[in-house]
């Protein structure tokens, strides 16, 4: 594997860490909120983003039952801490449950992203936000994906030094209020 080509993959634990930092150094995540991570690894992230916070509630998803069973043996801690695993397709977390998600996308990206997108809106609460992590290369296919998923304040807040990986903000569409919908 050349050094120019990035794998986000637990597997490369150096650069993995490397992006976790990354994301972590940029995304606001405060006392007694509620975070998900999407795609956690290992869950290092989420444990990390934890002891940053204090107090918050940090659960993390992976759809290897291996890193999610790790995870747990390695970082879990019941009602703080928690990790489970997901089929890639449908968050399994009730709806309105999160004030932050973070998504960290692979190199090859979900069969629908515009539904993944859709159902991250479906989990965060209503002023919440997400924080994607995507291969820079598809950054004009995530902006398109959000796009069509519902978001409309999408921002880039960095990039990885490499320039191989992007980090998105993105703030759900307001929905239209009571007096717009009469008409």
């Amino acid at each position: 594997m050349s050094t120019a080509h990035i794998v986000i993959d637990t597997v490369d634990v150096e650069p993995r860490r490397a992006l976790d930092l990354l994301v972590l150094d940029r995304v606001s995540i405060r006392a007694w909120e509620r975070v998900l991570f999407v795609q956690c690894g290992d869950g290092w992230i989420v444990e990390e983003a934890w002891r940053r916070a204090l107090r918050a509630y940090v659960c993390g998803l992976d759809t290897s039952p291996a890193q999610v069973e790790r995870a747990r043996r390695l970082r879990e801690v019941r009602g703080k801490v928690e990790f489970m695993a997901w089929d890639g397709r449908t968050l399994p977390v009730p709806d309105a449950a999160f004030d932050r998600v973070v998504a960290i996308l692979s190199p090859a990206p979900p069969q629908d992203p515009a539904a993944l997108f859709r159902d991250v809106r479906r989990v965060l609460r209503a002023e919440g936000e997400a924080y994607l992590l995507s291969p820079a290369r598809g950054d004009g296919e995530l902006r398109l994906a959000l796009t069509q998923g519902g978001w409309a304040d999408l921002r880039e807040l960095t990039r990885s030094a490499d320039g191989c990986a992007v980090l998105v903000r993105a703030r759900s569409a307001a929905p239209a209020s009571i007096d717009q919908k009469i008409v």
